[in-house]
């Protein structure tokens, strides 16, 4: 099992048993996690588990940010989603929920939590694929947005970038990190072009 199997299997693992979320930090898994939750990263099911831990691992390893993973579902557990949102840790600032379908679930958040920013992730499942899910996201009404990203992993990982951005605003560190994670993609680019004439010749 390679170590990012282990990883999922070990979230997956602790959300099942932990009702009301589970730590994840670049330290580790429940447990083994520290500091405080700032963003929440919710989901209808374990099964979008693998999706969303390219959420999370991009908070924690890329720009040190804990957070709570927890799983809401709008259609199985009504009430036990408001509970939960309703309820959440106070140092929580941003909430990333992802859904496929109907993708209810971060438009009920947004209404729940009128006082916290909520980015959407449209799972690509189902017979359209996704955009089922990123049409419902996008056609919020007044009053209750979600900031929806792209269909799949450019999303989930695009939803940690942003849920940094909202917090680095007011924490020059994250500030400093998004800066340093825009460079490491600049010399990825640098790189390339590099080696571009090899490429080229191996083709």
């Amino acid at each position: 099992m390679s170590d990012e199997q282990q990883t999922l299997h070990a979230v997956s693992e602790a959300v099942n048993e932990q009702e009301h979320g589970v730590l994840v930090s670049v330290e580790g898994i429940g447990p083994q996690a520290q500091g405080t939750p700032k963003v929440l990263v919710t989901m209808g099911s374990d099964s979008d588990l693998p999706l969303m831990m390219k959420a999370v691992n991009t908070l924690r390893n890329e720009f040190g940010i804990p957070c709570l993973v927890q799983i809401n579902s709008v259609h199985r557990d009504l009430r036990s989603v408001v509970r939960h949102i309703e309820n959440l840790p106070e140092s929580i600032q941003v909430i990333i929920a992802c859904a496929g379908g109907a993708a209810h679930l971060p438009g009920n958040i947004a209404d729940l939590r009128a006082d916290l920013p909520v980015i959407g992730v449209p799972r690509d499942l189902g017979a359209l694929k996704g955009v089922d899910a990123l049409l419902s996201m996008v056609q919020m009404p007044e009053g209750a947005p979600v900031a929806v990203m792209a269909i799949g992993d450019a999303g989930a990982v695009n939803a940690a970038i942003h849920a940094a951005k909202e917090l680095a605003i007011g924490d020059p560190v994250i500030k400093e990190r998004l800066q340093a994670y825009a460079e490491k993609r600049k010399q990825r680019v640098a790189r390339q072009n590099a080696g571009l004439q090899n490429t080229l010749q191996s083709l």
